[in-house]
This record gives structure tokens, sequence and C-alpha cells, in this order.
């Protein structure tokens, strides 16, 4: 039996896991009622290793003890070479999760986390893919209004080529000649997807960065996002423009910029002041905009 990606967390399709919590071993806490029904995890590509993010899965098994995980590890191939049928094939588990998580229970909330523009990339085909009957229902599950918090990690970032291959080199081996060898695969490839999302061929971030914000695909849901002023792989003033575009549109939204930290890595620099951010954002606290954390 192979080892788990992260340990309690089963593998239910291609790069996507769900832990399910023992309820008649999990103890129910007073304020149960107010957790989300389903948490979502949409990771990075590059460096999202098991161990960095069980510091997000582990974080959130601790602070809502009966809540369901979903996570969907993103690719550079999905991001920048799958077509968008493709990717929506690879969800479907994600999609059929969800469903049946959303019609058999009533008033239904769920806490969608998406890290930088590989997670938005994923999240939005999920979301699209959401309004459509899945294999096991023939009835759409109503998941923009079950989503009631999206916490947007370090993104999301522009559409340059220069952010898609720093994004891909971070998967790069260390070691030679692997890394020189993954370097020009690498860089051939992303000069074609770049081209392709040029002429329209394949949906960029851009195109991502305008779903986000579309009420019909995603709801009403308050935004918190978090990120880092020294982050080399997503700039502060991309993910400022678009909270502001958000504030503007209407949503609820909350910017919590760190002074320091790694890009998908802000967890790790104040543990405390981050899981406050997102715990406060879940309870529905008060719309800051821009407020500034120094770790």
């Amino acid at each position: 039996m192979s080892t788990p990606f992260i340990p309690d967390f089963r593998s239910i399709g291609q790069n996507i896991y769900f832990y399910e919590p023992d309820l008649n071993d999990t103890p129910i806490p007073q304020d149960a009622k107010t957790h989300p029904t389903l948490i979502i995890l949409c990771t990075w590509f590059g460096g999202a290793t098991p161990r960095r993010v069980a510091k997000y899965t582990s974080g959130y098994r601790q602070r809502y003890l009966r809540t369901p995980i979903l996570l969907i590890n993103t690719s550079f191939r999905d991001y920048a070479a799958r077509s968008l049928h493709s990717i929506d094939a690879n969800l479907t588990p994600a999609k059929n999760t969800i469903t049946k998580i959303l019609q058999s229970t009533p008033n239904a909330t769920i806490l969608l986390h998406v890290f930088s523009n590989g997670g938005c990339n994923t999240v939005t085909q999920l979301a699209r893919a959401m309004k459509s009957p899945s294999s096991t229902s023939a009835i759409p599950a109503d998941f923009k209004s079950a989503l009631k918090l999206i916490i947007f990690d370090c993104c999301p970032g522009d559409s340059s080529f220069d952010r898609l291959y720093a994004a891909g080199a971070m998967a790069l081996p260390t070691a030679q000649p692997g890394r020189a060898i993954g370097t020009a695969v690498l860089y051939s490839t992303a000069k074609v997807a770049y081209a392709l999302q040029g002429v329209g061929a394949m949906r960029s971030i851009d195109d991502y960065r305008a779903d986000l914000n579309d009420p019909e695909i995603f709801g009403d849901a308050r935004r918190l996002y978090l990120y880092s002023r020294i982050d080399d792989m997503i700039p502060w003033k991309d993910v400022e423009g678009h909270m502001i575009e958000a504030s503007g549109r209407g949503y609820a939204v909350t910017g919590v910029g760190f002074e320091d930290g790694k890009h998908c890595g802000l967890v790790m620099g104040d543990e405390r002041r981050y899981w406050d951010a997102v715990e406060r954002a879940w309870e529905g606290g008060k719309t800051i905009l821009g407020e500034r954390s120094r770790l």
C-alpha cells in the first residue's frame, strides 16, 4: 500500500486527497455549528511538498475538528499545458465529493483556501465545473451559495512570462544534470504556453483574475487576502489591485499584508497571526483593506 501524500488523507483522484474525521471519536466543540461544513485547499505548484502543505491541513484540523478537508494539488502541466477538457475530467472526483456533501447537508458552508496562481487556475476550473451536473447527481450542487469565505494566499498575480516560468522553476530538481535538462524543457514549454495564452488559445491568469471576482461563479463569498510585501513570485501590488477590485464590486474584503514572509510560506513566519486572520475572517470579522502585519 502506497504512503499517503499526507497522513489521514486518502487519494480520490490524480493529485486530489480527502480527509474525513472520525465523528464517533471526535469531540463536539461548543461552537461546532459555526464551523465550515467543508474546507477546500487548492495548492500552488513548485514547492508544495507534503511537509509544507501539512502546515495548513494540520492547522485547519486543530481548529475545525469535525470538518472534512478536500485537498487539490496543482501541477505545472495543469496550469500551463493541459486543455480545459482534461483539467475538468481530472477534477471529477473533487466535484463529486463536493456535490455529495452539499446535497446531504442542509445549509452547508464552505471555506475555500487558494494558493498562488496555480491554485487560482485550479479553483476557477472547479467552480465552473460545479455549475453543471456531476456524474453522481443530475442536479448541480449550489456551490456558490455554500461558499462563505475565499482565502487568497499569495495571489492572484499577473500573467507575465517571468512569473509563469519562475513558478515552474520552483519544482525543478536542484542536482545536475537534472536541473539543466529540466530548465531547457520548462523554458520551451512555458514559451509555448505563454504564446497560446497571448492569442487566447489558452486561459491566462488575467482570465482567472476576472473569474475570481465574478459573482456568477463565486457568489458573494467574503474574501481574505494574505500576502507578503517581499514576495518575489507574486508582487503585492497585484494582490492589492485584485483586492481593491473585489471591494469595488461590493465584496466584503479583508487584506493582511506581511512585511516579511516567503511565497506560500507566511504561516511559517508568524503562525499565530496567520491563523488569527483566518479565524477572524471565517467568523465574519471586520473588513480591513490593506491591514499590515509585521513578522
